[in-house]
């Protein structure tokens, strides 16, 4: 509890029974038992003595009690209650005279003032009064205009006689006997509760007019202008009060022991007076009598004189009564800027009781809305900022020691935090401009200055994060290192992820910064222990197939070990597989391939292979070396004198060759002059066919096949591939019958006369099939000029009248296709003559078929077959 109010005694022993008091600016107003209206000026003092002043009154009363008095100050009158009447007087004048009885309002027995103040449209301030008078069972409403009350509307009919009646909004709250009901000024009435033992029920209006105050027995319940509760509480009293009056932010009631005042939210007893049989009570009007209560007995005053806001803070802040202390900053009476000052400053001694309290995620949120210092937050938590930097921070609480549960918790409560300010920072445009120092390592700045580069912010935010993370879901560390815009600093994290043995995740941090070689040497470090998470040459594999080009030094000098060690592994950081192959396939080929030459030549041909066969490499260079690396495979000497051993690497040269004359027929992209060089002529016979067969020198390519290979059907296949009806291949299949004709006519030294004669006829019968099956492919004249004279004119015979069969097949072909050409280009031209011969009249009756439209001189149009013409933009409209 503090001192909110200081109880000055106004009018002590007054010889009159006061009956009603009400008070506006300095001034108080009085009305007796005996009939009287007076009204003093007050006016506060230095000390607890106010000097207090009769300035008028009015006895004209008849001796009649004044039950209930209200003032209008905008308007200059006093509203009053006395034998059941209500009248209006004016305030302008000494004596207080009688404007005006309201008649119609015999037999009262409460009304109640609504006051509102607006602007209208021409910029005026203007004071509109409705009145509510309770008569009998029906309420009277009424409005003030030119000096005088007009009825509003029509009455409205009750179900009982009202104890008590007050405005809210478009409402009337009215208490009867028993109940409280809420009627609108449509007609419409609700029922809201019952008013519980009290005979006597009690309303007061709260701030705004909107929100009442009901009495039920020891409680107040609290209600909007639609009946409906505000609270899901009620405020308790000590005792059950005998009046009520709200002065922002207190609720004054007056019990039959004592006056206690409190905070309807928060709710808080504040403070308890004790006087003199209070029983009134009025709260001053206007901003002059703001935080002035008056209270009386049936013959003393006091005013409640509310201690300055300025000195009540201090001693709830002592209290740590936050929520009340920013209430009253609401009614602070000092300028904008020192208002927000002083809330800034209750809030942030808040949000540190609240850290205090275990209330970590309230006192994040309170942080966050009054945009706290980075530092300042996170130097609540151990082991976040470095500890001289921490010394420097000061906080008006001792700092709880978090551990265990509480530490977690506060942790999560410090990520959302940090979460949504870099959310805030990541989409704000403050930093436009700004360069991005991607390995800043200034942790935190000195305590004396703010951070406000939005860097340094971010750089602190992931950092912290980080911490937070290893301390309470480990799991989230890559992913924080991983983003695109992450900003963890490389020495404070590094530091952290050492600590915690988080080595993986450190060289993801090292990745990301790009600190490359500092990666890599941590792997290697810890390639060779079995204990570290790091253990292996997996991970620098890994690490290598995403480095790209730009970093190629880097990958020969880290790599090496890998392909001596692990060759196969190692081949994985050049060809990479299904998850990196759209990475390593940007490495420089040529750089790789020597590089893999010096380091590890047995990995160069399946290295090639899967550049030309998987990323269809057409380099020739590429294509050139496989051609190569198979070549000296094959023809390399044998390293072994051990039978088995041979036959082993025959085998393999086998597959090697198999390979190689594969490749030779498939691949469009080598230079066979540059590799014909290389090939040997006592070996690889074939390969060096397919190579001259490339250049074009057919004849050699089948000399090989038909003299050294002596293999017929290869030269024919030979044929097949490099024959075409124009150039050079128009002839493979001529010279193919010379080799053949040639090699038939030849007879080798010592050879007998049986074996010369076999051999000719089976060459013979070579010549006759080659003859038989391609006689199409070979100029008869040419052919005739080479055969030999064992093959007589009568062998030849079927195959003369086949080919001149065939000429005259073609030629006919030639004929009918020519005959088919000239009737198309006729019936083309008589469509052309029909339609240039085409007459399309237009006059200025023609119109367009779709818009309605006539033609200009110059418009463009359509015309259809069915006589419809149209303009040409109008086309797509038909």
């Amino acid at each position: 509890m503090h001192d909110a109010y200081e109880a000055i005694p106004i009018l002590e022993k007054l010889p009159l029974q006061i009956e009603a008091v009400t008070a506006y600016d300095g001034n108080l107003v009085v009305g007796t038992r005996q009939g009287h209206l007076l009204m003093y000026t007050v006016t506060p003092g230095t000390t607890r003595r106010w000097d207090v002043a009769l300035l008028c009154s009015n006895k004209n009363f008849s001796r009649k009690p004044i039950v209930q008095v209200a003032v209008v100050p905008e308007h200059q009158i006093i509203v009053s209650l006395s034998d059941n009447v209500v009248s209006v007087h004016d305030l302008t004048v000494f004596n207080l005279p009688l404007l005006s009885t309201l008649t119609q309002t015999k037999g009262a027995t409460a009304f109640d003032l609504d006051i509102k103040h607006h602007i209208s449209l021409t910029g005026e301030a203007v004071v509109t009064v409705r009145l509510v008078v309770a008569v009998r069972r029906k309420l009277q409403l009424f409005y003030w205009k030119a000096r005088q009350f007009h009825q509003l509307r029509e009455d409205l009919a009750l179900p009982d006689v009202p104890r008590a009646l007050t405005w809210c909004m478009e409402a009337i709250a009215v208490a009867f006997k028993h109940e409280y009901w809420l009627v609108k000024l449509t007609g419409e009435q609700k029922e809201l509760f019952a008013t519980g033992r009290s005979q006597e029920p009690l309303i007061a209006r709260m701030e705004d007019g909107g929100q009442l105050a009901l009495a039920h027995d020891k409680e107040s319940i609290f209600v909007d202008a639609e009946g409906n509760a505000t609270c899901n509480y009620t405020l308790k009293w000590v005792e059950q009060p005998i009046a009520m009056a709200y002065d922002k932010p207190y609720l004054v009631a007056i019990l039959p022991k004592t006056i206690e005042i409190k905070t309807p939210e928060p709710q808080h007893t504040v403070q308890s007076l004790n006087l003199e049989k209070p029983r009134l009570l009025a709260v001053a009007q206007t901003a002059k009598g703001k935080g002035q209560v008056y209270v009386a007995s049936t013959s003393h005053v006091w005013c409640l004189h509310a201690i300055p806001v300025n000195q009540q803070i201090p001693q709830l802040l002592s209290e740590k009564q936050f929520a009340l202390a920013l209430k009253l900053v609401d009614v602070w009476d000092e300028a904008d800027d020192a208002k927000c000052q002083m809330k800034k400053h209750i809030q942030h001694l808040q949000a540190i009781h609240l850290f205090c309290s275990k209330n970590y995620q309230e006192a994040m949120n309170l942080f966050l809305t009054l945009n706290i210092e980075l530092p300042f937050v996170i130097g609540m938590f151990p082991d976040m900022v470095p500890e001289e930097y921490r010394n420097r921070l000061q906080y008006p609480y001792p700092l709880p020691t978090l551990s265990g549960a509480d530490l977690e918790k506060a942790l999560q409560a410090l990520v959302h935090f940090l979460l949504e300010i870099r959310h805030q920072l990541v989409g704000s445009d403050n930093d436009k401009g700004e360069k991005s120092e991607v390995l800043c390592d200034n942790k935190y700045p000195s305590a004396a200055t703010s951070i406000k580069s939005r860097h340094e912010k971010l750089q602190i935010i992931d950092t912290t994060l980080l911490k937070c993370y290893l301390q309470t879901n480990d799991t989230l560390v890559k992913s924080l290192l991983r983003m695109r815009d992450s900003r963890v600093s490389v020495v404070e994290g590094e530091r952290v992820l050492r600590h915690a043995h988080k080595y993986p995740e450190l060289v993801l941090l090292l990745q990301t910064r790009g600190l490359h070689q500092r990666a890599l040497q941590l792997m290697i470090r810890h390639a060779k222990r079995p204990d570290s998470p790091l253990y292996g040459h997996h991970h620098t594999v890994a690490y290598l197939q995403h480095l790209g080009p730009q970093h190629i030094d880097l990958i020969f000098e880290y790599g090496g070990w890998v392909l001596k060690s692990h060759p196969e592994d190692g081949l994985k950081i050049f060809v990479g597989d299904k998850s990196t192959s759209g990475e390593v396939d940007q490495l420089p080929r040529p750089k790789v391939l020597n590089f893999l030459k010096k380091t590890e030549k047995s990995l160069v041909i399946p290295y090639l292979e899967h550049v030309i066969q998987e990323w269809d490499d057409t380099t020739p260079l590429l294509h050139n070396e496989l051609i190569h690396q198979y070549r000296d495979i094959i023809t390399a000497p044998f390293a072994s004198s051990d039978p088995a051993n041979q036959e082993e690497e025959k085998e393999r040269r086998k597959r090697y060759q198999e390979k190689l004359l594969k490749f030779l027929n498939e691949s469009e992209y080598y230079t066979a002059a540059t590799l014909l060089v290389h090939f040997p002529y006592d070996s690889l016979h074939e390969e060096r066919a397919v190579l001259l067969g490339r250049l074009g020198q057919h004849h050699q390519a089948l000399s090989i096949y038909t003299l050294t290979l002596k293999d017929t059907q290869a030269a024919l296949k030979y044929c097949q591939k490099h024959y075409t009806t124009s150039g050079p291949g128009s002839e493979v299949y001529l010279l193919l019958l010379k080799l053949l004709v040639s090699q038939s006519d030849s007879r080798s030294p010592g050879s007998s006369p049986y074996k010369v004669q076999k051999s000719q006829q089976t060459q013979v019968e070579a010549v006759l099939e080659l003859l038989q099956n391609y006689l199409h492919c070979i100029d008869l004249g040419q052919a005739l000029k080479v055969l030999p004279d064992s093959v007589t004119i009568q062998l030849l015979k079927p195959f003369i009248h086949a080919s001149l069969s065939h000429a005259g097949t073609v030629r006919r072909q030639k004929q009918i296709a020519r005959g088919l050409t000239q009737s198309l280009k006729l019936q083309t031209s008589e469509e052309l003559v029909s339609c240039q011969s085409l007459k399309i009249p237009l006059s200025e009756f023609t119109y367009c078929a779709v818009c309605r439209k006539r033609f200009t001189k110059h418009s463009a149009f359509a015309w259809y077959p069915n006589g419809d013409i149209v303009h040409f933009s109008c086309q797509n409209q038909r």
